[in-house]
C-alpha cells in the first residue's frame, strides 16, 4: 500500500478519513469536533465570533459527501486555512501507467486531455524536490450552468513505477488562483511513502 505523506502545517491541512461507515458515527462526530476545535484555537487572535459548531458540521457534511464516487481518490487532504470558509478539498491518487508515453501519460493525470474544457487548459511544468518534474493545469470547465476550474499536480515515479497525481475543483475561479502560490507549497510538500511502518 502507498500513503501520501505532507509536511505542511496539520493545523491547517488536514487527513481526512476515506472509510468510515455509519457504523462510525462517533468517530465522525469526534474527527469533526477536533478539526473545528483546531482551527478554531489556530484562529482565535482575528476571528471575533468564533462558530466552532458550524465549523464542526462543515467538516462532517465533506467526510459524509466523499469520496465522491466520479473523483477516485486513496488520500483526501482539507485546506482549512479560512475557518469562514467550506474546507477545500484535495484528492491524492496514485496511477498505475498504461502502454502511453509518460508525458501523455502525465497530461491525461492532470486531465489536461479531458473533453469539452471552457479553453484550452493552461499546463505549466511543475517541480517538487519531493516528487522530481512534474506538471501542474488549470483547467476551466462548464459544470451545468456554473463555470468552474479544476487544479491538477502530476508526476512521473519511476522508482515506484506510478504516477502521483493530486487534484482540487471548485467553482470559486477568483479565489482558488489568487491562492495559487499556497495549493503550489502543498503539492511540494507532499511525498509518497510505500509501506510505511
Amino acid at each position: 500500500m502507498i500513503f501520501f505523506e505532507t509536511e505542511a502545517d496539520p493545523t491547517e491541512w488536514f487527513l481526512m478519513p476515506l472509510h468510515w461507515t455509519e457504523l462510525d458515527q462517533d468517530k465522525i462526530e469526534d474527527w469533526s469536533q477536533t478539526c473545528a476545535e483546531i482551527m478554531v484555537r489556530r484562529h482565535r487572535k482575528w476571528w471575533r465570533s468564533p462558530d466552532k459548531e458550524a465549523l464542526a458540521t462543515r467538516f462532517r457534511l465533506i467526510l459524509e459527501a466523499h469520496p465522491h464516487p466520479a473523483v477516485p481518490a486513496d488520500q483526501v487532504f482539507l485546506h482549512g486555512g479560512d475557518p469562514r470558509r467550506i474546507p477545500q478539498v484535495f484528492y491524492a491518487l496514485a496511477v498505475e501507467p498504461g502502454d502511453e508515453d509518460r508525458y501523455e501519460g502525465l497530461l491525461k493525470v492532470v486531465q489536461a486531455d479531458e473533453q469539452n474544457p471552457v479553453r484550452p487548459p493552461d499546463v505549466q511544468p511543475f517541480h517538487s524536490d519531493r516528487l522530481g518534474q512534474g506538471l501542474r493545469c488549470l483547467r476551466y470547465f462548464a459544470d451545468g450552468d456554473q463555470l468552474s476550474v479544476s487544479l491538477n499536480y502530476g508526476w512521473w515515479l519511476a522508482d515506484l513505477r506510478l504516477y502521483a497525481s493530486l487534484r482540487t475543483v471548485t467553482g470559486d475561479i477568483g479565489w482558488l488562483t489568487s491562492l495559487i502560490d499556497d495549493w503550489d507549497d502543498f503539492a511540494r510538500s507532499v511525498w509518497l511513502a510505500p509501506n510505511p511502518e
